[in-house]
């Protein structure tokens, strides 16, 4: 396998159906990771709305998200945790999982975390991929 133009030419994973991981709780604050198939016809905003109220996640302090496409798209936004959607979006390179949306939800639990919340943004996120993506083959086309 090698890098072509940041992607890996060989195997990506993908998410095949809407999906949630373990919710985690650390100093009162809670994650949650989800996420879903997307292609570049949908609508971010949409998706967002509609991940937050199939997992309960509107009263949630922070949403951050990336999306990943196999023709090379990558968009991220860190829903007020600054920093948090690159965590998301680093971890779906690294998995080289594309053409899917990954959300993590955090409920602020008054504590502060440090670095800590980017290593709990990294590792949800990674758990989620890791229990529910699915592997494909991918050509150098996308």
């Amino acid at each position: 396998m090698f890098r072509a133009g940041g992607f890996l030419i060989g195997i990506a994973r993908t998410l095949k159906e809407t999906v949630s991981g373990t919710s985690v709780l650390e100093k009162q604050s809670r994650f949650l990771a989800c996420g879903t198939p997307f292609s570049s016809g949908n609508d971010q905003s949409a998706t967002v709305r509609y991940l937050s109220k199939q997992f309960k996640m509107k009263k949630a302090s922070h949403l951050s998200w990336a999306i990943r496409l196999s023709d090379g798209t990558e968009i991220k936004n860190d829903g007020g945790e600054s920093g948090s959607g690159n965590c998301i979006l680093e971890v779906m390179r690294n998995m080289n999982t594309v053409n899917c949306m990954v959300l993590v939800a955090r409920w602020y639990g008054g504590k502060h975390l440090g670095g800590l919340r980017f290593r709990i943004y990294r590792n949800t996120t990674k758990q989620l991929l890791t229990e529910f993506s699915s592997k494909r083959q991918k050509d150098t086309n996308g």
